[in-house]
């Protein structure tokens, strides 16, 4: 039997990646109404947060070409634009229906709760063709993040203040490339420091001080609204970017190296962060999700992570796929496109979309 293309080996690899990082994004915000006061889940939140984000970035980076011709535009357009307007209104629509007005977010002009992500990737795409002109983009890119942050001006609006500080991890997994996460050989010594490292950072946070600012993991706030707009502040985010990249980079390596059968979550993770969302609003407005919070710390662990295993397959489901590219993203992209594009096939390019948007 002959051994599999190196594509296919990259591809599988990166998905099942992907598969473990959306599960994290769909965990990480169903227990996130709980972190204030639960030293329980607090801390499991917290790791989970230090890497999550700044990784999908990465990722993003990786599968996102340098150039931007009118056939990348068009991607841009069908994987993230559209998606981006279809779930506002609908999230600011169920907004409206449950408590009578629009979103806080649409007072901000920001993009409803999670699809800041998508506002922030379609800047990180226009953005990087310009970026990797320069000899050391990546440096350019965090000195113009922590430049920014001593701004009042920058924050929720638009997805600027996240677009700017979670940039550098883009552009970091552009210049990356595959390579370190889609290698089949197995170095032993590696993969122990990794999982090392891993196992440090989750021990460090069962051992942060209660007062500990989790909102610095957010990458919504100025150093002026978390009180430390000074040099202190900045060597601060230079330390949380170290620690996201050695303890993100760690846990891609291991996750590249087994074979977690995520691979078909990974590819439709675009559906599962577009509907998750949905999912926990219904189980809050029932009172299943606060029930589930407020029990024991076995228990409510336990159910969280088992909800929202089922929330990502479901999501992640071809009929689920199905359904919203026939009554969403397919009439939505005839808006937005050109009328030679109708008849283009839409559902195999959104696939990928929130990792692979310029594919």
């Amino acid at each position: 039997m002959h051994p599999p293309a190196p594509s296919l080996i990259r591809n599988s690899s990166l998905d099942n990646i992907k598969g473990v990082l959306i599960f994290l994004v769909v965990f990480g915000h169903f227990i996130e109404l709980r972190i204030a006061n639960d030293a329980f889940l607090r801390p499991i939140w917290i790791f989970i947060y230090a890497f999550h984000m700044p990784m999908f970035a990465l990722v993003s980076g990786i599968f996102s070409k340098v150039t931007l011709d009118n056939k990348q535009a068009g991607q841009l357009i069908k994987n993230i634009v559209v998606p981006l307007v279809g779930f506002e209104l609908i999230y600011e629509c169920t907004e409206y229906v449950l408590i009578g007005k629009l979103s806080v977010y649409a007072g901000l002009i920001a993009p409803y709760w999670m699809l800041w992500y998508l506002m922030s990737l379609l800047c990180w795409r226009l953005m990087l063709p310009l970026f990797v002109t320069m000899r050391f983009p990546v440096v350019v890119a965090l000195a113009l993040s922590l430049l920014t942050t001593y701004s009042e001006h920058t924050g929720y609006l638009l997805s600027s203040s996240r677009t700017l500080i979670f940039f550098p991890y883009f552009l970091l997994g552009s210049v990356m490339g595959p390579r370190l996460f889609s290698s089949t050989k197995k170095d032993g010594r590696l993969t122990i420091i990794a999982v090392a490292i891993i196992a440090a950072a989750l021990s460090v946070t069962f051992f942060l001080p209660p007062l500990f600012d989790y909102r610095w993991l957010y990458g919504s706030f100025s150093l002026h609204r978390l009180g430390m707009a000074n040099l202190t502040g900045t060597l601060y985010q230079l330390l949380q970017y170290g620690i996201s990249s050695v303890v993100g980079i760690a846990m891609l390596y291991v996750l590249s190296r087994q074979d977690l059968r995520l691979a078909r979550i990974g590819k439709q993770s675009m559906y599962v962060f577009l509907w998750h969302g949905m999912a926990l609003i219904v189980l809050q407005a029932t009172g299943i999700l606060a029930t589930i919070l407020h029990m024991q710390p076995a228990a409510r662990l336990s159910l969280s992570l088992l909800c929202s295993a089922i929330i990502v397959v479901v999501a992640a489901h071809p009929y689920c796929e199905l359904l919203t590219q026939k009554l969403i993203l397919y009439p939505l992209s005839t808006v937005f496109m050109r009328p030679f594009d109708k008849n283009k096939s839409h559902t195999a390019s959104t696939n990928n979309a929130i990792t692979d948007a310029t594919r």
